[in-house]
């Protein structure tokens, strides 16, 4: 579980990030996500909670030129689910022109074997889907398959997956033949479900 976060731990945060200290170190210490900090950072949350002085001393710091080698990891997951480049950069607290390096195999390709031919073939982001593909969709995930190959199959981002599963989008579409849900908390891009999920008939 992600913590929570108070006006004092927030500018805790901005204080570190003025500090130079990396974006995925400084959520790990305060038990929150990458994405929050990166979100301290540029103004979207919090910003009542930090003064201007040291606000502007955070938004002054430039991104960071290196990664270790789990968060060269992470930004290629987040590639690879469809994620765009600047949202990547702003949560990891990089360059947009790191992460371009990353997706065009010019940085940690030892990591990212492959990953340009695989962003290539991946289907084109906003692709309008129908309410009967969106159920088929559902399906597919309950049954246990991949958001990563249901993506495939009907022609979306893993993300479109992702956000159906979650129920971000297309909430009141049911899945076709429903009767059992996918466990959302267990779909992750490219990762079947960690467990099977019930079925009416295993009551």
């Amino acid at each position: 579980m992600r913590g929570k976060l108070d006006a004092d731990q927030a500018r805790a945060i901005a204080q570190r990030i003025v500090a130079g200290e990396h974006h995925t170190a400084i959520a790990e210490q305060f038990g929150v996500s990458a994405q929050t900090v990166g979100a301290i950072k540029s103004g979207k949350r919090w910003a009542d909670a930090i003064d201007e002085e040291l606000r502007a001393k955070m938004q002054a710091v430039a991104p960071v030129v290196t990664l270790d080698a789990a968060s060269a990891q992470r930004v290629i997951e987040a590639l690879e689910a469809g994620r765009s480049g600047r949202e990547i950069a702003e949560e990891f607290g990089i360059s947009p022109s790191m992460v371009s390096a990353i997706k065009h195999g010019h940085a940690w390709a030892e990591l990212g074997s492959g990953l340009p031919a695989r962003l290539a073939e991946q289907p084109q982001q906003g692709k309008a889907l129908a309410a009967p593909q969106v159920a088929e969709i559902k399906q597919r995930l309950a049954e246990g398959a991949s958001s990563r190959k249901v993506a495939a199959e009907f022609g979306v981002s893993a993300s479109t997956v992702l956000a159906i599963a979650r129920g971000k989008t297309w909430a009141a579409v049911e899945a076709s033949g429903s009767g059992y849900e996918p466990d959302i908390g267990a779909v992750r891009p490219g990762l079947s479900p960690e467990a099977p999920t019930r079925r009416p008939d295993d009551q």
